[in-house]
């Protein structure tokens, strides 16, 4: 029996960096295969690759036919649709005047509205704009747009992405259902519980390349995919008593945080006292650095209640800096246009704190008068640490530090950290992708998945049982 999607030896280069490296994939019609990597594995990459969007070597085959040379409309017209991670709905159009513009472009199949639009609760003569919709519907009138042409292959590429329990319920059925009719579905995700509970199959992709196909369990149980995902899980370093541990720096309860009223974390609770590191772990899109935005001020909490130096926390990132708190943002967030000196001197123009900070981070010292656009990415990194650090806070919250960074450098600034912690009773927050790094250097852990805290305890409870970190990055054994 033919396969429905063949593709051999696929790779694609940007300069010197390999975003796929020899992918071989073979695809069956009617079945719904998950497309799972931590953050810049490949993913999108290789939906790109198919739908034809971005040129490859390798062979890409449709029914038996090769495909790899054809532009991306013509692979529309073989059968090949797919959605977008940005939902690129016309929003000075009507809902049924988007559904008809998908539908003129595939008149040449057939097509016809009527059997996608009621599946997804669509009504086809709905005269609302899609740019007034909410963002469950405007993820339904992407999908049915994309099911208009009756593809033979449906790539969607975060489906989920902003939508509640219920929301993804109701996708996740509405999938089995389209599979079932005979469209083959490859489905990209961060939620995995999603991928995993939905998919006949899945395929993990690291660096680019596939180290993982099978069924869902076997995924699950594979040991590269849980080292892809978190990293070699060891006992944390011994670090010393926290200086004032009984002290509460940040307490959180029932925060409930997002976009534009749109909710992505709810319910969220969380303590750091005074001289600890606290980690807050999950996969990417689990909600971390929406929290950490909400800590720091940055984005209005909708719900709950932040206390920061036991005071409520006041509105605006400014005040929050006023009252003792620090944000490494997640990209950096460096004034590239500025020396590494003059981006220091932000926040410390007495230049008081910055030689103390200068001697935990030495790298930066030969680079003061460096344009910090001219810098690496891993230095312009440190030169974040370093200006959020001569801000003297009491409250350090740091998104993905080791973006961009070797490990070993992470596994330097991270012990670092500790023992400023230590020895000043500086509270840090520290967000991470990579759950192996934060833990060896936390003293407790929450984890995160779709928005919630699922667990939490002392570092050395997750790094003894992985099975239990396991649970919230993979699904399988319940979270304490």
């Amino acid at each position: 029996m033919t396969a429905l999607l063949e593709l051999d030896n696929v790779s694609v280069s940007y300069g010197d960096v390999r975003a796929l490296r020899g992918v071989g994939l073979s695809l069956e019609a009617g079945t719904i295969t998950g497309l799972i990597g931590p953050n810049g594995a490949g993913k999108t990459t290789l939906l790109d690759v198919i739908s034809g969007f971005v040129e490859a070597t390798g062979v890409v085959m449709l029914e038996g036919r090769r495909i790899d040379r054809l532009t991306a409309h013509r692979r529309a017209r073989v059968g090949i649709s797919r959605t977008f991670q940005s939902i690129d709905l016309f929003d000075d159009m009507s809902i049924a005047e988007n559904l008809a513009v998908a539908a003129e472009a595939n008149r040449r199949a057939g097509t016809n509205l009527r059997p996608a639009a009621p599946l997804l609760g669509i009504e086809t003569d709905d005269h609302r704009l899609a740019g007034a919709l909410s963002l469950g519907e405007r993820k339904r009138v992407a999908l049915a747009r994309a099911l208009t042409s009756r593809p033979k292959l449906l790539l969607l590429d975060e489906p989920a992405a902003g939508l509640d329990q219920d929301e993804r319920a109701e996708l996740s059925a509405t999938l089995r259902t389209i599979a079932a009719s005979g469209t083959s579905i490859v489905l990209v995700d961060h939620d995995l519980s999603l991928v995993l509970d939905t998919c006949d199959r899945v395929v993990v992709l690291d660096f680019g390349r596939v180290i993982a196909d099978g069924t869902p369990d076997t995924v699950r149980s594979d040991p590269a995919v849980m080292s892809a995902y978190v990293g070699t899980l060891s006992p944390p370093a011994a670090v010393g008593p926290a200086v004032l541990p009984q002290q509460s720096v940040l307490s959180v309860r029932g925060l409930q945080g997002g976009y534009g009223g749109a909710t992505v974390v709810t319910d969220v609770d969380l303590d750091v006292a005074a001289g600890e590191i606290v980690a807050l772990l999950g996969p990417n899109g689990a909600g971390k650095t929406t929290t950490l935005l909400t800590l720091s001020g940055a984005l209005p909490r909708i719900r709950g209640e932040i206390k920061v130096l036991g005071h409520p926390q006041r509105a605006g990132p400014h005040r929050q800096a006023a009252a003792g708190v620090s944000h490494v943002v997640q990209g950096r967030g460096v004034f590239t246009g500025l020396t590494t000196r003059e981006n220091l001197r932000l926040v410390d123009r007495r230049g008081d704190a910055t030689a103390d900070v200068l001697d935990l981070l030495p790298a930066l010292k030969p680079l003061l008068r460096t344009p910090a656009g001219r810098l690496s990415g891993g230095e312009q990194q440190m030169l974040a640490l370093a200006r959020s650090l001569a801000a003297q806070p009491r409250l350090l919250v740091i998104d993905e530090l080791s973006l961009g960074l070797a490990p070993m450098v992470v596994t330097e600034l991270l012990s670092m950290l500790a023992a400023r912690a230590r020895q000043s009773g500086l509270a840090v927050l520290l967000a991470e992708q990579h759950a192996a790094l934060a833990l060896g250097v936390a003293s407790r852990a929450y984890v995160m998945a779709a928005g919630r805290i699922v667990d939490s305890g002392p570092a050395l409870d997750f790094t003894s049982d992985p099975q239990r970190l396991a649970a919230a990055y993979l699904g399988g054994r319940a979270a304490t």
